[in-house]
């Protein structure tokens, strides 16, 4: 089997993995906080405003609906709805990985949306590791400019990618290979994890060498070893199931490194998880997982979803007396339970 063939097996193979089997082995990073609850808020549920700005984009509220799929025919549809969905309820989009299409250029298709959502920013995705394994700058720059990109995200991954039966494991010298990268890309390059969190170290790393927003993508949400663990034939993966960074720890140490931007990946299931990742230090948050079956049925429902979270978050800050989303990050979170 060809490599573009893997590739796009392994996809549909991830699609079917999160619609049927358990793929969150761990507890809900914010089930144990609860927002400071002011039973007099003094201000009306009409005056809270959601709104954010995010890389000279508005947004009506700090969400990314974060990267699925792209390549099979169920990508296209997915890619459409959501892309369709986010431009109505104004919020960001990343795509899958679009590792594919510099294999097979007839890809593009699936994740060239940007016309279905011109006002909100939308972003491509490629795996960091790709770096060691022929792609560059030219090839980055490509993937923006085919789909009309306004950034890209750089993921991290390397438990999944020992796990996964054809995982690329070279990590070497990638924090180099990135600061030099930089500086011959076009367009905005963000880094995110992909449930394993990133660690103090490494934030700190790569806001040295320029790298001013990342998704920690922390463990209490899908799991990507899990995932891979499934693919297996034997019972290597399963064993890493609680290795990483948890999404709560990983946005607290990171908010301690001054001029980087966090985003919040990694449980995140209501509007009420956004408002406490924002406490946090987080400036947006994202999810996926929740989204993928209502993108599967048409644009209407991932809107209504997103349209559900967005009245969640409103309410919880209504609940906190916070007019907005800077009043929302000075309040604080209490510890109902230990996890």
């Amino acid at each position: 089997m060809n490599k573009k063939s893997v590739i796009n097996n392994r996809k549909v193979e991830h699609i079917k993995i999160v619609l049927e089997k358990e793929t969150e082995p761990n507890q809900s990073p914010f089930a144990k906080y609860s927002l400071n609850y002011k039973a007099l808020p003094e201000i009306s549920l009409s005056e809270v405003d959601t709104s954010t700005r995010f890389l000279g984009f508005n947004l009506a509220f700090p969400f990314l609906l974060s990267s699925m799929t792209g390549g099979p025919s169920e990508g296209e549809t997915i890619n459409i709805n959501l892309a369709k969905a986010c431009e109505k309820a104004g919020c960001a989009l990343a795509l899958g990985s679009m590792r594919l299409v510099l294999k097979d250029k007839s890809a593009i298709s699936t994740f060239d949306v940007k016309k279905y959502c011109p006002s909100i920013p939308l972003f491509a995705n490629l795996g960091l590791v790709q770096l060691n394994y022929g792609c560059g700058a030219d090839e980055i720059n490509f993937l923006l400019d085919t789909i009309n990109a306004d950034g890209i995200f750089l993921h991290v991954n390397p438990i999944q990618e020992a796990i996964q039966p054809e995982g690329d494991t070279n990590f070497n010298g990638l924090i180099t290979k990135l600061s030099n990268l930089l500086r011959k890309v076009n367009k905005p390059v963000l880094i995110k994890e992909v449930g394993t969190g990133i660690d103090h170290t490494t934030a700190s790393a790569l806001k040295e060498i320029g790298i001013k927003w990342i998704d920690v993508s922390g463990l209490g949400g899908t799991s990507w070893s899990r995932i891979e663990a499934y693919r297996r034939q034997d019972d290597l993966g399963y064993a890493f199931d609680d290795v990483g960074v948890p999404t709560d720890i990983a946005l607290k140490q990171a908010a301690k490194i001054k001029g980087l931007n966090l985003i919040a990946g990694g449980g995140i299931r209501n509007g009420l998880d956004i408002a406490k990742s924002l406490v946090m230090g987080a400036k947006l948050s994202t999810s996926a997982t929740p989204f993928l079956r209502p993108a599967m049925i048409d644009s209407k429902s991932c809107y209504e979803k997103l349209s559900l979270w967005k009245r969640q978050l409103q309410i919880a800050m209504f609940s906190t007396g916070s007019k907005n989303i800077k009043e929302l990050k000075r309040t604080k979170l209490s510890i109902t339970a230990q996890s």
